[in-house]
């Protein structure tokens, strides 16, 4: 059987169209997929999906504005038109060229009119019962439940018990109950549920759905399947009929044992359907990877003398790679490669690291942050975007805070400005404790695929960053090309509060987070969205701390939609 992408989930905030837009996220190949709910719903709820799609997908579920974790709108913004325009931006935004959409209800009506507006961008498109012509009967009885329902419940069981009582989820399994639910509800801080979209908006999106949408019918040019819950009261047979004449190449096809809710009454059928829709289109051939070291660089300031790698062109926009505590430069070779078609990539051995000069001290944040400035000035290059990897991240906080004038954008890896002591001890254990020397390259790389933190790493990735990680020594034998001393004393520096430097920071800042990260938890990165004044925040599944090594590739695509967005 087919491996799925269910396992390899991660979710974000974005900002697009004014607002800020939250989705969730499974898999990370080159075919993408942009699901739509319905009303009263959420992005999660396309997991079922997720569990059908292929290792070649990427299946993105986006929080329509005033539903799941995306911003609220106030009364006479959610007609079709409004929320199209979300999409418009928020595809924008995750640097999405050609893709397919999915709808179901309200994301039915999103998706025909974004495809209509948009032909040579949508691949293929899936339509849930599509709802343009919703009879009144059918929407004011929608109306009704939503007025009449409960906004919140004792625990979750209630909710449960609730859910099971709703004429629309009257076919759901218990599992398609509990699962859409946990997208459904927040935990209050009181301990009770609440629905996580604003019954007003769901009331005034219902009541906008009986609207004309011929023209965007007759519009759209992709391959289209409408999929009919066959006991819908919402897409009628008048409407299937002139959709067969009106609607050009389109497939429609009845889901059975479903009513409007076709994604929770037959989920196996309707994700089937879809699959074979998706797979319709001619696969996106897979470009392999080769990466080049890099140009060396050797930068002399006023205090040291630091190496660095560089890739692309020198009169392109800069972006300047901080990398982690025992790091290097050519860890960021996946990026420098991904990037200099459009940018002058330059990654820093920081001091202490790699093969730049190794004071015996100096190692406080405001020390690297000087050192970034002086490269800077010595590079003749006056403004750059920044990436950071752990440490990085807080080198690259501090720059942003204090000189301000040379950075444009900030993005930060796997934070570590929120790093417990006991994460910080076991990093300080981990390097008393490993081998200084390697008989050769095949020793230091059984010693490297060995390391909890690169696990995941591709044998290329292993490759690339040991050519960085090792020196000659005098006998022949590989050693680290970090010092040791140095990167204990700067361990010690990582639990500076830096909270003033961040609420300092005043460019766009990109926050990804590793699904699995044991540096940053979800409630921490929550925090940091919320205290940079200007912040992205995107989760990346099947990934732990060392983002730039588990996923090279996603790393790529999210830096680069970040950089090229307004």
């Amino acid at each position: 059987m087919t491996a799925s992408i269910i396992d390899k989930h991660g979710d974000g905030f974005v900002k697009a169209n004014g607002l800020t837009f939250h989705f969730d996220q499974w898999g990370d190949g080159p075919k993408a997929v942009v699901a739509l709910h319905g009303t009263s719903l959420h992005g999660k709820v396309w997991y079922w999906l997720a569990q059908a799609l292929p290792q070649q997908y990427r299946l993105i579920g986006l929080d329509q504005r005033s539903h799941g974790d995306s911003d609220r709108v106030g009364p006479g913004q959610y007609t079709v038109d409004h929320y199209c325009a979300d999409l418009e931006a928020f595809v924008d935004r995750m640097g999405l060229d050609k893709f397919s959409i999915v709808g179901s209800s309200l994301g039915s009506r999103v998706a025909l009119l974004y495809a209509a507006k948009h032909p040579e961008r949508v691949e293929s498109m899936g339509l849930l019962d599509l709802s343009f012509e919703m009879p009144t009967e059918a929407s004011e009885h929608m109306v009704h439940a939503h007025v009449t329902r409960p906004r919140t419940f004792a625990n979750f069981e209630e909710a449960v018990a609730f859910s099971k009582t709703l004429p629309q989820r009257l076919r759901f399994s218990d599992e398609i109950h509990r699962r859409t639910l946990e997208g459904d509800l927040r935990q209050l801080p009181d301990g009770r549920w609440e629905w996580r979209y604003e019954k007003d908006a769901a009331i005034e999106t219902l009541r906008c759905a009986a609207r004309d949408m011929w023209d965007s019918v007759r519009a759209v040019r992709s391959p289209t399947v409408i999929l009919r819950g066959a006991d819908s009261d919402v897409l009628i047979p008048s409407t299937v009929e002139r959709l067969k004449q009106e609607f050009q190449g389109v497939r429609i096809v009845d889901v059975p044992n479903a009513g409007h809710s076709i994604w929770g009454d037959n989920p196996e059928f309707t994700a089937n359907a879809l699959v074979d829709m998706l797979n319709s289109v001619p696969p996106t051939p897979k470009v392999e990877a080769r990466y080049a070291p890099g140009r060396e660089l050797s930068i002399q300031t006023p205090a040291l003398r630091f190496a660095a790698r560089e890739w692309g062109n020198a009169d392109a926009p800069v972006l300047l790679c901080l990398h982690g505590t025992s790091m290097q430069s050519s860890a960021w070779t996946a990026l420098g490669n991904a990037l200099s078609d459009q940018w002058r990539v330059i990654a820093l051995d920081m001091r202490g690291h790699g093969r730049s000069d190794k004071p015996e001290s100096g190692y406080e944040l405001t020390d690297y942050a000087a050192d970034v400035s002086a490269v800077l000035d010595a590079l003749g290059v006056d403004r750059a975007s920044l990436i950071g990897s752990s440490l990085g991240t807080q080198v690259a906080i501090e720059v942003a805070a204090r000189y301000p004038e040379k950075v444009d954008k900030l993005i930060l890896s796997d934070p570590s400005c929120l790093i417990d002591q006991a994460a910080i001890d076991g990093y300080v254990a981990l390097h008393r404790s490993r081998p200084r020397t390697f008989a050769n390259r095949e020793a230091a790389m059984a010693f490297s695929r060995s390391l909890p933190q690169r696990k995941r790493f591709a044998e290329e990735v292993h490759a690339y960053t040991l050519e960085g990680d090792l020196c000659e020594t005098g006998n022949g034998e590989l050693e680290w090309c970090y010092a040791l001393e140095p990167i204990l004393q700067t361990f010690k520096a990582l639990k500076v509060d830096q909270m003033a430097s961040i609420e300092a920071v005043r460019v766009p800042v990109l926050i990804l987070r590793g699904e699995h990260s044991h540096v940053l938890s979800r409630d921490n990165a929550l925090v940091l969205l919320k205290s940079f004044p200007r912040a992205d925040l995107i989760e990346i599944g099947d990934s732990g701390h060392t983002i730039w090594g588990d996923q090279p590739e996603v790393l790529a695509r999210e830096v680069e939609n970040f950089l090229l967005s307004e």
